[in-house]
This record gives C-alpha cells, sequence and structure tokens, in this order.
C-alpha cells in the first residue's frame, strides 16, 4: 500500500509539474522557432508589413506557388499566390527585427529558365513605442531581391520613408519570368536588359505562412533546406548589413540606392556598354543610387529618359552595322569590277 501511495504522489506532483509549465507559457507566449520573439508577435508583424506584389497576367508560372508539407523535395500544390514569411531578431537586438517575405515559384521562365525560384523582399523595423497595452514597430529600409549572387544582381535598398512604407508594406513590383522584385516600376528596366514590369496588376492578399528559422522550421516546412533552390542561403544571412546600412545613409532622403553598385559597370557591359544609363538614373549622384524619388513625374521622367537613350545607342549601333556593312559591299563590288576590268583587257 505505501509503494501506491508514493506512485500516486509522483502522478499528482508530474500532473501538477505540467500544469504549471503550460500556464508559465501561454499560447501568446509561445516561441516555437525560439529565435526570442513570440509567435504571435511574428505573425503580428508579417501581417502588417506584407507588401503589395504587382506581377503579370503573362507570367508562365501565373503566381507565386503553395508547396506542399513534410515534403524534402519542394513540391508545388497550387500557383495560388502564397507568401512565406520569416521573422528574426536584427543582430542580437531586442528592439529591432527583420522580415523576409519569400514568393516561391514553380518555375524561372527566362532565357536561362529552370525548376522552382526562390526571391524575397525583406524589411528591418524599429520598436517605437512600448506602452503596456502593446509595441507600435516602424520600418527603417526595405530590401529587394533581383538577380541575387549574379553579375546580373540589381538588388534594391532604400529608407522606409521615402516609399512612404513605415507602417505598411511596401509596394514591389515582380518581373515577368525571372521574379526579381523592385522597389519601383522604373527600376524594372534598369538591370541588365532582361526585366520589364508591363501591364501589371495587384496580386490578391492572403495570410503570410510563417517559415520559422532555418535551423527550427515550422512544421512541415523540410523542403526549405532543399538544395535545389537557394533558399536556405536567404534564410540564414541578414539582407541590411553594415556597410549597406552605411552607405544608404550617405544618401539623400530621395533615393532608391543599389544593394551592390560594385556590379553596375559589369552590368552596363552586358546591356551593351550603356554606361550612360547609369548616370541618367543617378541624376548625376554616385553610382550608388539608383532612382531618385523626388517625386512621381520626376521617377517618370528619369525612366522615359534612360529608354530614349538606350534607343538612341541601339540605332547608333544598328547604323554602324549599316555602315560597315554598306562600306564592305562597296568595296567588294570595286574590287569584283576592277578584277573584271583587268580581265577583259588580257583578253584584248
Amino acid at each position: 500500500m505505501a509503494r501506491v501511495g508514493i506512485a500516486l504522489l509522483w502522478v499528482s506532483f508530474l500532473f501538477c509539474f505540467c500544469m504549471t509549465a503550460g500556464a508559465a507559457k501561454p499560447n501568446g507566449a509561445r516561441d516555437s522557432d525560439g529565435d526570442g520573439l513570440t509567435d504571435r508577435l511574428e505573425d503580428t508583424l508579417l501581417q502588417q508589413f506584407q507588401p503589395t506584389w504587382m506581377i503579370s497576367h503573362e507570367d508562365c508560372s501565373k503566381e507565386p506557388g503553395r508547396f506542399r508539407l513534410g515534403a524534402a523535395i519542394p513540391t508545388v500544390l497550387d500557383d495560388d499566390g502564397t507568401i512565406y514569411g520569416q521573422a528574426s531578431p536584427y543582430q542580437n537586438r531586442r528592439d529591432e527585427v527583420e522580415l523576409h517575405f519569400y514568393h516561391l515559384w514553380r518555375q524561372d521562365c527566362g532565357e536561362m529558365g529552370h525548376a522552382l525560384d526562390a526571391e524575397h523582399v525583406s524589411v528591418l523595423l524599429r520598436r517605437t513605442s512600448d506602452d503596456g497595452a502593446g509595441s507600435e514597430w516602424t520600418a527603417i529600409y526595405w530590401y529587394a531581391a533581383a538577380h541575387e549572387d549574379t553579375v546580373c544582381d540589381a538588388s534594391q535598398m532604400s529608407r522606409a520613408s521615402t516609399l512612404e512604407a513605415e507602417d505598411h508594406g511596401a509596394k514591389v513590383w515582380i518581373s515577368p519570368g525571372k521574379h526579381a522584385s523592385f522597389l519601383n516600376e522604373e527600376l524594372c528596366s534598369h538591370g541588365c536588359g532582361g526585366d520589364r514590369c508591363t501591364e501589371m496588376h495587384a496580386m490578391k492578399r492572403s495570410d503570410v505562412i510563417n517559415l520559422g528559422e532555418f535551423r527550427h522550421p515550422a512544421d512541415g516546412m523540410t523542403w526549405i533546406g532543399s538544395s535545389r533552390w537557394p533558399l536556405a542561403e536567404k534564410m540564414r544571412r541578414t539582407d541590411f548589413t553594415e556597410p549597406r546600412v552605411r552607405r544608404m545613409n550617405r544618401l539623400p532622403d530621395t533615393d532608391i540606392a543599389w544593394a551592390n553598385p560594385a556590379k553596375r559597370p559589369a552590368q552596363a557591359a552586358i546591356y551593351g556598354g550603356n554606361s550612360a544609363l547609369g548616370g541618367i538614373a543617378t541624376g548625376g549622384r554616385s553610382t550608388d543610387t539608383a532612382l531618385v524619388l523626388a517625386n512621381d513625374s520626376t521617377g517618370r521622367a528619369l525612366g522615359k529618359a534612360q529608354d530614349r537613350t538606350g534607343d538612341a545607342l541601339k540605332k547608333s549601333w544598328n547604323n554602324v552595322i549599316k555602315a560597315v556593312g554598306g562600306a564592305a559591299k562597296a568595296t567588294g563590288q570595286a574590287i569584283e569590277g576592277k578584277s573584271e576590268r583587268e580581265g577583259d583587257r588580257s583578253h584584248q
């Protein structure tokens, strides 16, 4: 009987301990991915700052995909416009959070297309108040990935105030086929020449699905670590490196900056030696600047000026080719005529 009594006592103790532990962490304080941010806070911020996505009716992949839970290989269930998210403390600071929004596609439809395409946009938030009733967060910087980690990298960064997106999501244009992200419609054609944003429309909004962290993914998100796309690398790194932030802060408040300006000269060469395009886009500023947003008309003027310059250079190049071809043809005809005359004289 004594043993039975002791066993019952242990059962009662364990039951009370479990109940106490559960009460210590109610649903509002749950932190599934162990990053120090509660699930409730992560979900709230992801919904509040989700961008407005501008996409094309002509995209061969239609809309971002929803992927099968529990699959090791990313498997698309439907092209239904699903957006996935990630919320992480920024550099271990309690009052700053970095959000990533992933638009994941069935395929890349560019000239060198491939299955699966992982693209994203991110925002750096700062807690601006905490009055006990709830904290308020403000966006400080936005980042849009465009052809990341390639020679054609046209990723951009901007102050949230420049985009008027400090307390809500920014508007983001996604180029059809390649799915590069741009913080302004004009920038869509400022890369290596393969992106165009025409006849765009706002994608229907739906709740963001939280992926968790790379080392502690949400239930069923086993496909995030697949080697078939670079999603894991995007989840492991910050988009707001200290050099980028310093460079951004040196520019005027009206500027959107290139995230990797060192690649611009090579891109100009690929585009056709058109270094003048970069000069027009920056408005005489350093090559760090992608676009000046003094107002909407300024942005449109810059885009039109760039298009005219590009067309002029292409026409000039075509004229050179025609001139060279014409000269070669004339030279050939002259040589043939001379040979015929010399042949006639030799027979006389």
